[in-house]
């Protein structure tokens, strides 16, 4: 008990100490007639416990509220009362204390000990009141309903809606239906009695403008039982001028060629029939023979497509003029790849590959359709930028920036495979991907990472933008004015942070460049209910298990011990001193 014991004032033992001692000097002084007699040694032992006593009162001892021992239970929303029942058993006088999102989670009480997080968890804004607490998550349920899904939000006119998603614990008979912003049917599935249901639903996109879908579930009766939103952004596409070079005709090349004149790029093919002699194909485009690659000819593309062949045997001149164009222009280059191309590529080809047995894959966004690939996988390295994944998070195409210009290739094989398997949307998906990433970008002032466009009402919403302008001024739609945040290394990269008010479309802007608007969709707490709690628990898992304290630092709430003895003592001693005075006066 003793050792429990603290002090409040603990910062003022030094001066009580010494006013103490100073005090008490001066009653040795006031005593000294007296030295050497019995009488003596006793008022200075009696001088001695008052004037501590009253030390003690000023530094204010105190003791934790609760022992050492103590359990402490964190009810969150969706919390398992077996689980909760569990614990009380094992812990016969655990504390309970029902969790409110930014409201003290123990009040005046606090646990020296152990902390349960039960449900679905704390918000991470809440988090640091856990700090310096020894505490364990308690696995929580995966909630019924949509957990995780996966689109493209900005998608070109003409191209499809690819939504997909992982339906937990479905009731089998209920359906899921994509509507459109006016409510008319789409595309649906019928759910299974699987654990875990992986679905996709897909819609053409037919103009361009600012989109809400809806992804609707309805039970065997057709009764609505949830809707959330999907918004999209569908703008016009972006017309590319392409050469293609290869050293002899391919496959690939000839349904990709193809598909690029039916999305209305131009596109120049220059194939290699045999030495010295070229075959030229033109889509789109004037019939303008093109010879090696030199700076001049470079200059009207925006992409480069090679095959591995030609890549590897393009001469100096040309390998010079390719980078300057790369480095100084913007320009894009992407590698077919063959066998050969992964044990010797360098120069601006030049990729980290690991080596793995698989020859096959499906991309995390269409896990369904398995693509052929070449026994590699990409190194995940800091300057690469990944464009595809495979469904175990694999990169398997990937682009890396040479100054201005991006060089791309993938691991992936014969992927006109998916349109002789009629996977015609996944294969017309795939390219408009890599060639939308990698081509030539206009330079503008005021770019815009749209890492998400969607958020909920009176939560943060985080925002990155490049500028050139110097003191970028941002603003939203009703006027006010967001703070930002210059990084520390690159000056023209900004972040910002607002808080939306208003649901709906929501947008801001750049004062100084009234056409540079990032548009973002506000929604509210009842909508994606499921997903919502389900990434609350994985951050909880992540965060605790992550910060967990082996030893950790013993935190408890004081409760400060009533002073009334004390004053009773110091009275006493005080009141025998009054007395003995007195008598030896008499």
């Amino acid at each position: 008990m003793i050792e429990d014991i603290t002090f409040l004032h603990s910062n003022w033992i030094t001066y009580i100490s010494i006013g103490a001692i100073v005090v008490w000097l001066v009653f040795v002084c006031k005593e000294w007639s007296h030295f050497g007699k019995t009488k003596f040694w006793i008022n200075l032992t009696v001088a001695l416990f008052a004037i501590m006593s009253i030390a003690v009162i000023a530094l204010k001892p105190a003791i934790p509220i609760l022992g050492k021992n103590t359990k402490v239970a964190v009810l969150t929303n969706g919390y398992n009362t077996k689980q909760l029942d569990s614990l009380k058993k094992v812990h016969k006088r655990i504390q309970t204390f029902p969790y409110k999102e930014n409201q003290p989670i123990f009040e005046n009480i606090h646990t020296s000990d152990t902390v349960f997080v039960l449900g679905n968890g704390v918000a991470p804004f809440d988090f640091w009141q856990l700090e310096n607490h020894k505490v364990h998550y308690v696995n929580s349920d995966k909630p019924s309903g949509v957990v995780r899904f996966q689109y493209d939000h900005k998608r070109i006119v003409g191209e499809r809606l690819l939504f997909h998603g992982l339906y937990n614990n479905p009731t089998r008979g209920n359906r899921l239906i994509l509507e459109g912003p006016g409510g008319n049917p789409l595309d649906s599935i019928v759910l299974t009695s699987d654990t875990v249901v992986s679905f996709q639903v897909s819609a053409e996109l037919k103009a361009i403008g600012n989109y809400v879908f809806s992804l609707v579930e309805k039970d065997s009766l057709g009764k609505k039982l949830s809707s959330d939103p999907i918004p999209v952004k569908v703008t016009n596409q972006k017309r590319f001028k392409i050469l293609i070079e290869n050293s002899f005709p391919t496959f690939e090349t000839k349904y990709l060629k193809n598909y690029l004149a039916e999305m209305g790029h131009e596109v120049l093919v220059k194939s290699r029939i045999t030495r010295g002699k070229y075959k030229f194909e033109y889509f789109n485009t004037d019939r303008i023979p093109i010879g090696a690659l030199s700076e001049k000819n470079l200059q009207p593309f925006d992409l480069v497509i090679l095959d591995a062949t030609s890549a590897k045997n393009v001469g100096e001149r040309a390998r010079t003029a390719l980078e300057n164009a790369l480095r100084k222009d913007g320009l894009g280059l992407f590698i077919q790849p063959d066998d050969d191309f992964f044990g010797s590529s360098k120069g601006i080809a030049a990729f980290d590959f690991g080596r793995e047995k698989s020859t096959e894959t499906s991309l995390i966004n269409s896990p369904k359709n398995r693509i052929g690939k070449y026994p590699f996988l990409f190194k995940d390295q800091f300057q690469l930028q990944a464009v595809h994944k495979n469904d175990k998070g694999d990169i398997v195409s990937a682009y890396k920036h040479l100054g201005k210009g991006k060089v791309s290739t993938t691991v992936l094989e014969s992927t006109y495979e998916l349109l002789l398997n009629g996977k015609t949307t996944e294969y017309q998906q795939l390219w408009s991907e890599i060639i939308s990433s990698i081509g030539k970008k206009e330079s503008a002032e005021v770019s815009w990472d749209e890492h998400s466009i969607l958020t909920t009402k009176d939560q943060q919403y985080e925002f990155t933008l490049r500028t050139s302008i110097p003191e970028p001024e941002v603003t939203t739609d009703e006027g006010y004015r967001i703070a930002l945040r210059s990084d520390i290394d690159i000056s023209n990269l900004w972040t910002g942070t607002t808080y939306p008010k208003k649901l709906g479309w929501n947008s801001i802007s750049i004062a100084q460049d009234t056409t540079a608007v990032l548009d973002y969709f506000v929604t509210d707490t009842t909508t994606w209910e499921s997903k919502s709690r389900y990434d609350n628990i994985q951050r909880n898992r992540r965060h605790f298990n992550r910060s967990s304290i082996t030893n950790p630092k013993q935190f408890s709430p004081l409760a400060p011990i009533n002073p009334i003895g004390f004053y009773i003592f110091f009275l006493m001693c005080m009141g025998y001193l009054w007395l003995v005075s007195k008598l030896g006066r008499e």
